[in-house]
């Protein structure tokens, strides 16, 4: 008897739930199917049985709402969390359901009693989940104030002045709080500075503008006196300067974080080397210079030692006039250098920059064609270096008037990297070959190719190349002026800078109406700076600025009139002028961020 009691019991009750679900379901239907009456009958019925309330609440609420049931709602509310007293979600709604009315009294009271009660738990049972989840529900209800009274209160409560830190960096991130975000995320990197790089990727993008890198920057010296020990906020510091580009400051700071870290000059290194990725030869000298120096057991040595003499190079090279005992010291360099090495690639590439010098500056052409060709002749098979070799080779011969020579090299190394940026380098040089003999179409038909290569530079030069000859033979059929302009071209790649600016000054007077014109005035304002003619190059600048500034080159002149004035002449005062100028009329030009961070260098805005 008594088991069939219990099988009866027991199938009474799987009647029982079976026809709870199937309520369950024909409610949802009638909600699904707008049919709200009877799904609001059928939920009010439901919801006197607290186990159903998970599965009915949010159509229920919403039903109620939406048919303006306002007391209806808050008994229900009410019910529900006497019932399920330690389940804060009901409370929400509950405050949401003040708010929809208005009652911001009654709504930021159940929302402070909510985080109050998270808080006591986290502080007395240290458990994070539910100020976590609890912040999440706010931000899930657009309630970003509250979701962050949560983490700090949370945080209160635990004694704990980094927890949350992270989780508040991201809401002040995603509520372009920036200022906070920064020092949330200062906070995080004391706390945990293994996750340094994920704090370095949140900034470069949350930091989009000059003046947020100022704030951080700011920032960082605040907690640098503060906890001067901590070594976390002197490599952000370093990182900060480097997204301004101020990398004498990235490396003043380096050198204090590798002598405190004792790590044989890592961030040294790393600030030389994006430093002569961004052309600033200078502050690359120094740094490699300073790891041979102070460093000498470091094991990037000899990484170090290559680079000095690359920036050394390029920092002559940059140097107007030429300083000819510069260049032979630099070549004495390269020879000491080359006694040091045993790898024969690194031997033909120190061999190539040798003749380069040679060739290009000191005039000695026998001397340079010499060590290229043994160069070339090296039974290594196919290398980059041995590619370079050909085509410096082919540049020489060009310089020495031999084009048909240099048309074969180019020609070799375009078959041996095909589809490669060596490739594509040794076919825009076969253009801009074709473009100095006057072929115009032949170099059209290469650069329209290489216009679509993966290398940047390469495309970007192929475009400037394109755009000019298409720009100045469209009402030209015969090419005259522009063969005229590609001759003198020629003339300064074969270094005959004397004869290329007589040859310009009868381009102006026989065309001082082509559309040429401010090509002519550019190309002498550059040859007349490198030949130590900074007044004369000023003189041509200030045509192209004041008559031809809407042109292509507009702010090109206004750019290099600035540096002219500040790197050549050293008259400071006129050349944040000209970049003052350059910022206000060209505001989308690609010399702002270097005009902009020259500016600030010179006003002294940098540590």
């Amino acid at each position: 008897m008594r088991k069939t009691a219990l099988l009866l019991f027991m199938i009474l009750m799987s009647t029982i739930a079976f026809s709870q679900v199937d309520a369950i379901a024909l409610a949802n239907e009638y909600y699904e199917q707008g049919e709200f009456e009877k799904a609001l009958k059928e939920y009010k019925r439901l919801a006197k049985d607290n186990s159903n309330i998970s599965r009915i609440h949010e159509n229920y609420l919403k039903l109620l709402l939406s048919e303006e049931e306002f007391n209806e709602a808050e008994k229900y509310l009410k019910g529900t969390i006497k019932d399920n007293p330690d389940n804060f979600f009901y409370k929400v709604d509950l405050g949401m359901l003040y708010k929809s009315q208005k009652d911001e009294e009654k709504a930021e009271k159940v929302f402070n009693d909510i985080i109050a009660e998270q808080a006591k738990d986290a502080g007395e049972n240290n458990k994070t989940n539910g100020i976590r989840f609890l912040a999440q529900v706010f931000f899930e209800k657009n309630l970003r104030q509250k979701a962050l009274e949560t983490y700090q209160e949370g945080r209160k409560a635990m004694n704990r002045p980094d927890m949350f830190s992270l989780e508040l960096a991201n809401a002040y991130q995603l509520m372009n709080q920036k200022q906070e975000m920064v020092l949330e995320y200062l906070v995080f990197s004391k706390s945990q500075p293994q996750n340094l790089s994920y704090v370095k990727n949140s900034f470069q993008r949350a930091l989009t503008e000059p003046e947020d890198l100022d704030t951080l920057e700011t920032t960082l010296y605040d907690f640098i006196q503060k906890d001067a020990g901590n070594p976390i906020y002197n490599d952000l510091l370093v990182w900060t300067h480097l997204q301004q580009k101020n990398f004498s400051a990235a490396l003043r700071q380096a050198r204090a974080l590798d002598r405190r870290l004792q790590n044989n000059a890592e961030n040294i290194i790393n600030v030389g080397l994006i430093a002569f990725r961004n052309q600033e030869y200078k502050t690359a000298q120094k740094a490699f210079d300073y790891v041979l120096n102070e460093f000498p057991e470091s094991p990037s040595r000899s990484l170090a030692s290559r680079y000095v003499l690359l920036a050394d190079e390029e920092v002559v090279k940059e140097t107007y006039p030429v300083d000819t005992t510069a260049i032979k010291s630099l070549i004495v360099k390269y020879q000491d250098y080359k006694e040091s090495l045993r790898d024969v690639f690194n031997i033909i590439d120190a061999n190539r920059r040798v003749a380069h010098l040679y060739a290009f500056y000191l005039n000695e052409i026998p001397k340079a064609i010499e060590i290229l060709t043994e160069n070339v002749n090296q039974p290594v098979g196919k290398h980059r270096v041995i590619a370079e070799s050909k085509m410096d080779l082919a540049d020489i011969y060009l310089l020495n008037e031999e084009p048909w020579e240099s048309i074969l090299l180019y020609a070799q190394v375009e078959r041996m990297f095909k589809d490669e940026p060596l490739g594509y380098e040794a076919k825009l040089k076969s253009a801009k070959l074709s473009y100095f003999k006057g072929e115009f179409e032949l170099a059209q038909s290469h650069l329209d190719i290489l216009k679509l290569a993966t290398s940047r530079e390469i495309a970007n030069d192929a475009l400037n190349l394109s755009i000019l000859i298409k720009n100045n033979t469209v009402f030209d059929s015969t090419d005259v002026v522009m063969q005229e302009y590609a001759n003198i071209e020629l003339q300064l790649f074969q270094n005959q800078k004397n004869e290329a600016i007589a040859a310009l000054n009868q381009m102006i007077v026989k065309y001082p109406n082509h559309s040429i014109i401010d090509e002519v005035y550019f190309l002498m304002a550059k040859t007349e700076r490198e030949l130590g003619h900074f007044d004369k190059a000023l003189t041509a600048l200030g045509v192209i600025n004041e008559g031809h500034y809407y042109e292509i080159l507009g702010d090109d002149a206004l750019f290099l009139t600035g540096i002219i004035l500040e790197d050549d002449l050293k008259d400071n005062e006129k050349a944040m002028e000209v970049y003052l100028q350059l910022l206000e009329k060209f505001k989308g030009s690609i010399f702002v961020s270097e005009a902009r961070k020259r500016l600030r260098e010179l006003r002294g805005d940098f540590g």
